[in-house]
């Protein structure tokens, strides 16, 4: 298995590779001052105003209605964060997302396991690595033994991720619900990875596949197969969707691109290079067998050797043209009501 350095240098490798990744953006860390109330600053080594992230979030007022910037110098965080509904308008940011970690180890829960929460409204992240440290990969009971064990829980609408990196085994980034937008992000996990009812666009991101195995498998050299996504829509009036624009999908272990965590589970890649550690059915329905009609799985406009439709499930959609543009582009799927622009004005310009 690659350590973190390696998989954090294979993400910077990639994305400076890539120019259509980093340099359209041309985003940098002084770039995010402009329309920032306060600033506070976090280092645990008592070079700043608080040790702890949790400390400067709870000096935060409640109803905040001005955009607080938490500051986190390098180093690694263990700690447990909760940032509440009245909270809202909160970025936190690092410079280099290899550098400024917030971890802990803690599994089992859906909701509350993981180093962070996030209840409230208008959340920003950027360049900061989220990692739940309950890693364990092998030997296991398939499936079984393996917990549940978020690096992040989203459980409110409006929130931004920029160059930030996710790491853990299962469930990896809980996007339970609400309208996010990653960019330039790397996710790091094995099984149900990127999953809930969220409503979200995942763009110029890597999904990076970990391999995972059982005592009787690592004797045979056999390995599990994951699942990259497992989207929980629950009817056709259900706004919500997992979208992946422009990523790349990569790793050391074998994946399905999702399997249906509900009856009407929506996922579509677009534009999406797949190494071969994409299956060859692509998807799974799960529970829903009876229901595969009406998933909404599609992939659209897809490159490499994970991509070949040979060996595909049959029940994958082929939308039209109309509606793919209003699943890709983010401002018809989600950010139909304009809450983009309410962001920081260097983020507006992304947009804009």
């Amino acid at each position: 298995m690659k350590s973190l350095k390696t998989i954090l240098a294979l993400s910077f490798m990639y994305f400076t590779a890539t120019t259509s990744l980093v340099s359209s953006y041309g985003l940098e860390p002084k770039d995010f001052y402009k329309d920032i109330a306060k600033t506070l600053v976090v280092s645990h080594n008592g070079k700043g105003d608080f040790k702890t992230i949790q400390a400067a979030m709870d000096s935060i007022p409640s109803s905040n209605k001005n955009w607080i910037k938490i500051y986190l110098k390098h180093g690694t965080y263990n700690e447990k964060i909760v940032i509440p509904k009245e909270k809202q308008k909160i970025i936190m940011q690092g410079n280099n997302a290899s550098k400024v970690i917030i971890q802990y180890n803690d599994a089992g829960l859906a909701n509350t396991s993981g180093p962070i929460r996030v209840d409230a409204e208008y959340f920003v992240a950027i360049n900061i690595t989220f990692k739940n440290t309950n890693t364990r990969m092998t030997p296991i009971i398939p499936y079984k033994a393996i917990k549940v064990a978020p690096s992040i829980i989203l459980a409110a609408d409006k929130a931004w991720f920029y160059g930030c990196t996710f790491i853990s085994v299962q469930d990896t980034v809980a996007d339970l619900l609400g309208r996010h937008y990653f960019i330039n992000c790397y996710i790091v996990g094995a099984i149900d990875f990127i999953w809930g009812g969220g409503q979200s666009i995942y763009q110029n991101c890597v999904i990076y596949v970990k391999g995972v195995t059982s005592k009787k498998m690592t004797k045979e050299g056999g390995m599990l197969e994951g699942y990259i996504t497992a989207q929980g829509r629950e009817s056709e009036e259900d706004k919500s969707g997992f979208v992946f624009k422009n990523c790349l999908i990569q790793g050391d272990g074998k994946a399905y691109l999702g399997r249906a965590y509900r009856n009407y589970s929506r996922v579509v890649f677009y534009g999406t290079n797949m190494s071969n550690v994409v299956v060859p059915r692509g998807w799974d329905a799960w529970d829903y067998n009876d229901q595969v009609h009406k998933f909404t799985y599609a992939e659209i406009n897809c490159t490499g050797e994970g991509a070949n439709k040979k060996g595909r499930v049959g029940w994958e959609k082929n939308l039209s043209a109309k509606d793919v543009k209003l699943l890709i582009e983010p401002k018809n799927f989600i950010d139909e009501d304009g809450w983009m622009a309410t962001l920081p004005s260097s983020l507006v310009s992304l947009f804009f």
